[in-house]
């Protein structure tokens, strides 16, 4: 199944569409991406939260967490050897190859293809194009893709959803 995400700089106000492969809305992510230590959200159309994916550690790359509802907590830890570049999925057992910073890459248990991303840059910004091969895997690839090019590409500055704090008035005084 494909889904695209399409990332701009455009008002969005907080939100990122995720189109699946009928060419509706399916998902929406909401959460800024202009800092890692902020949390992103899966929702669905009925405004049902899937998950989530937050930092649970610190230091200069940062095991990232992701909490779908209905399953156990899943990590993404990057695998530090200097020859390559690759991402373990905890609890999945999935393998992270080929080339985050170029934005194409997948998701591997073993030696299958589990999900693709591919990274297109437009003029308004940057579409994602994930290719998901099991619908349970949806949530998680979905929102590490989110994860992956937020390290990798300008920071997005989206306005936060809904507004906190903010009262509207007619009084003119």
């Amino acid at each position: 199944m494909k889904f695209l995400l399409q990332l701009n700089n455009e008002k969005n106000y907080g939100q990122i569409p995720v189109t699946g492969p009928n060419g509706k809305i399916q998902y929406i992510i909401r959460g800024n991406l202009d800092n890692p230590n902020h949390t992103l959200y899966l929702y669905n159309r009925d405004n049902q939260e899937i998950g989530r994916l937050f930092a649970d550690g610190g230091g200069l790359v940062a095991s990232f967490t992701v909490d779908v509802i209905n399953h156990s907590l899943v990590r993404v830890k990057k695998v530090n050897s200097p020859l390559t570049n690759l991402f373990y999925v905890t609890r999945l057992n999935y393998w992270i190859t080929g080339s985050i910073k170029k934005g194409t890459y997948k998701f591997r248990s073993g030696v299958k293809n589990v999900a693709s991303v591919k990274t297109i840059m437009g003029n308004t910004g940057v579409t994602l194009v994930c290719d998901v091969a099991r619908p349970e895997d949806i949530p998680f690839i979905l929102l590490i893709s989110i994860l992956f090019t937020q390290w990798h590409v300008t920071p997005l500055r989206l306005p936060t959803f809904p507004p906190i704090g903010q009262k509207f008035s007619t009084d003119p005084n």
